[in-house]
C-alpha cells in the first residue's frame, strides 16, 4: 500500500522469506503514501503488462482498483489480497487479519482504564477512509461504545497517514473538547501525530495501532496505553505462498492472521518481543 512504515517493512520481510523457501521472484511496487490509489492502479497496470503469474496486493481504496483487479484476473493472473480487499471484486484468495475483533478489543481495553460508571469521550483518528480494514475497525469500535452507557467517540476522521495532519487534528480536538479522555490512533504515522498533540495532555488514555521504535518508546514511557499489533510478517509470507499454491492448483490455507494488544506490563514477553520487532525476522 506505500514504500514506508513498519508495517509494510514486516510484510515485505515475510514475503521475501517465503521467497527464499520457494524460489519464487517477487517484485516490490508502491506507491509512497497509501493515499495515492492511481499510484496503486499504476503499480497492477504494470504487473498485467508484465505478464506476471500472481498479483498480491493490499488496494488502498475499496471500489477505485476494482476495474484493473477484475481485468488483471481476465487474463489470468491469480490475484491475492493480503490486509484489505475490495467491495465487489474477488481475489482468488484473501489473507487478513479479523479488523472487527480488533475494534472491540481496543474498545474493551479502553474501558478497562475507566471506573464503570466514568464518562468516556473518545476520538478515533484512522489513515484512510476507504479500506476494508480501517472501516471494519472504526465500525467494530462504534458499535461497542454504543453499547457502554457513558461512553462516547466524539469525532471518527483520517489523517491520510500523515503526521502533522494527525497532530493538527488531536490538538484542534483537545482544544476545543478538554473532556476527550481517549484516543485511538489506528495506524502508525497517524499515532505519531496524535503523540506530538498529547505532551501538554498526559491525563489523555491512548491505545495506537503499530510498532515503531518511537510508539514501543512511548509504550514504555506509559503515554501510549497498549499497542495493537498485526502479524504482518506472517502476513506477507502465507501471502506469497498462497499465490504459490494457487498457481501448484493447490487450495491455500484459510486462517486469519493474528493480532494482539500489547501493553507496557506485557511487553517484555518473548511471543510480543517477535511481534513488537518483526522487521528484524
Amino acid at each position: 500500500m506505500m514504500q514506508g512504515g513498519e508495517f509494510w517493512g514486516a510484510l515485505k520481510n515475510g514475503a521475501r522469506s517465503a521467497r527464499s523457501a520457494t524460489s519464487s521472484v517477487l517484485e516490490f511496487l508502491a506507491p509512497v503514501n497509501e493515499s495515492d490509489y492511481e499510484g496503486q492502479i499504476s503499480a497492477v497496470q504494470y504487473a498485467i503488462d508484465q505478464k506476471f503469474d500472481a498479483i498480491v496486493l493490499s488496494p488502498s481504496h475499496y471500489t477505485r482498483l476494482e476495474t484493473v483487479v477484475a481485468k488483471a484476473r481476465n487474463q489470468g493472473i491469480k490475484v491475492v489480497f493480503a490486509d484489505t480487499s475490495l467491495l465487489d471484486v474477488h481475489p482468488d484468495f484473501l489473507i487478513t487479519a479479523d479488523y472487527h475483533a480488533i475494534g472491540r478489543a481496543m474498545a474493551e481495553h479502553a474501558f478497562s482504564h475507566f471506573q464503570k460508571d466514568e464518562p468516556i469521550k473518545a476520538l478515533v483518528l484512522g489513515s484512510m477512509p476507504n479500506t476494508t480494514s480501517m472501516t471494519a475497525i472504526v465500525e467494530a469500535l462504534v458499535a461497542t461504545f454504543s453499547q457502554r452507557s457513558g461512553a462516547t467517540i466524539v469525532n471518527a476522521t483520517y489523517s491520510f497517514t500523515d503526521a502533522a495532519i494527525a497532530t493538527e487534528i488531536t490538538a484542534n480536538a483537545l482544544a476545543n473538547d478538554p473532556s476527550i479522555n481517549m484516543i485511538f490512533a489506528l495506524e502508525e504515522y497517524t499515532a505519531h501525530g496524535v503523540a506530538n498533540a498529547l505532551e501538554e495532555w498526559q491525563k489523555v488514555h491512548f491505545i495506537a495501532f503499530g510498532t515503531t521504535q518511537y510508539e514501543i518508546q512511548l509504550l514504555e514511557q506509559g503515554v501510549i496505553d497498549a499497542l495493537v499489533v498485526v502479524n504482518s510478517f506472517n502476513l506477507g509470507y502465507r501471502a506469497v505462498m498462497a499465490a504459490i499454491d494457487l498457481l501448484n492448483g493447490n487450495k491455500p490455507v484459510e486462517k486469519l492472521v493474528d493480532f494482539d494488544l500489547v501493553t507496557k506490563e506485557s511487553m517484555f514477553s518473548e511471543e510480543h518481543q517477535r511481534l513488537l520487532f518483526q522487521t528484524l525476522q
